[in-house]
């Protein structure tokens, strides 16, 4: 069997351009809502897992508690989440979305749909399912590596 010769380097400049690139699209298409893309990263992760702990929505995101405290703190005071002692264990609290939040959620999950329309119109139709067929193994193959190159 031959082996396949992969250019790492290549990867690896291709990967960070598709960050950027990424990044500052998702960022244009969603700043008309007045959110950092923290916030959006939070009210979207809220809409998907409905209440969670701050432990569990730091986690989530990649961020400290202390960083998702503030976060929440502006999306609180903007009233589009509710901080509540969990139940079953007062020293943590739970953040959920409010009917605010929650309509905010749809209008960036119709925004995030719109951005994914306009990258797949630039694909030629036969290649689309591919490249998501990619993309899911990209993301799985994310999750498994080792996260520290130091």
């Amino acid at each position: 069997m031959t082996q396949v010769k992969v250019d790492y380097s290549e990867f690896s400049l291709f990967v960070s351009l598709l960050v950027k690139k990424l990044s500052l699209l998702n960022r244009d298409h969603k700043s008309c809502y007045g959110l950092t893309m923290s916030q959006c990263f939070t009210i979207e992760a809220l809409a998907e897992n409905g209440k969670l702990s701050m432990n569990k929505l730091s986690h989530e995101l990649g961020v400290t508690v202390s960083t998702m405290t503030r976060i929440i703190d502006v999306l609180l005071r903007d009233g589009n989440v509710n901080r509540r002692d969990n139940p079953d264990d007062r020293r943590q609290v739970c953040i959920e979305l409010t009917s605010s939040g929650r309509n905010l959620a749809v209008k960036l999950r119709q925004c995030s749909d719109h951005y994914a329309r306009d990258i797949l119109d630039q694909i030629p139709e036969k290649e689309k399912n591919g490249v998501i067929k990619s993309l899911k193994m990209l993301v799985k193959a994310l999750e498994s590596a080792n996260k520290k190159c130091c």
